[in-house]
């Protein structure tokens, strides 16, 4: 299980911590700058796992292009951090494994600067943005289309089906995940 370290103001941390239901507090270092004392956390906080969250999917498009945002809904009591690419693979309607989506930061639908390291309290969400389009190139007059898609969460070992249709027309995209449930980075 990875583990990351988050960094926070005192006060925020103590906020955090008293609604994880956590006693205590342990103070890494502090700092006195001429009458301003900055005391910091460092406070361990686990990669979600599989079984910690819902994931359910809403959808959007333009232009040829259909996008399924992931939302992965943290249904534990525990804290847990996401950062990067959920796996994500479309699959046939007998559920064999078609394609595996391939991980970028931007695609037509949304572009991510860069991943972001999301922290999910009881409740909150982190979502993903998955991209095919359904307008046939060259020679095809028609193309694939997955009615579900198997998902991995990000850093996570354990999968599972959501109901979803996916065009194939051109190779699957999926994005890293944001804080919210739009796929969207918050600007």
């Amino acid at each position: 299980m990875r583990r990351f370290v988050v960094v926070a103001g005192l006060a925020v941390a103590a906020i955090g911590l008293s609604s994880c239901g956590n006693s205590g507090t342990v103070p890494v270092s502090t700092t006195t700058t001429s009458r301003v004392t900055t005391t910091t956390l460092a406070v361990t906080v686990a990669t979600c796992s599989t079984s910690q969250l819902s994931i359910s999917t809403s959808s959007n498009s333009g232009m040829g292009h259909i996008g399924v945002v992931l939302i992965f809904t943290n249904t534990s009591s525990s804290p847990c951090v996401e950062v990067g690419y959920p796996g994500v693979a479309a699959l046939t309607s007998s559920g064999a494994q078609a394609v595996q989506a391939i991980r970028t930061l931007s695609g037509y639908l949304v572009g991510v600067p860069t991943p972001q390291l999301v922290t999910l309290a009881h409740g909150q969400s982190a979502s993903a943005i998955v991209e095919g389009t359904d307008v046939p190139s060259g020679n095809n007059t028609t193309c694939p289309s997955y009615p579900r898609l198997l998902v991995t969460p990000p850093n996570a070992m354990e999968s599972v089906t959501v109901e979803a249709v996916m065009p194939g027309c051109s190779p699957i995209e999926v994005h890293p995940v944001v804080s919210g449930t739009t796929g969207m980075p918050l600007k």
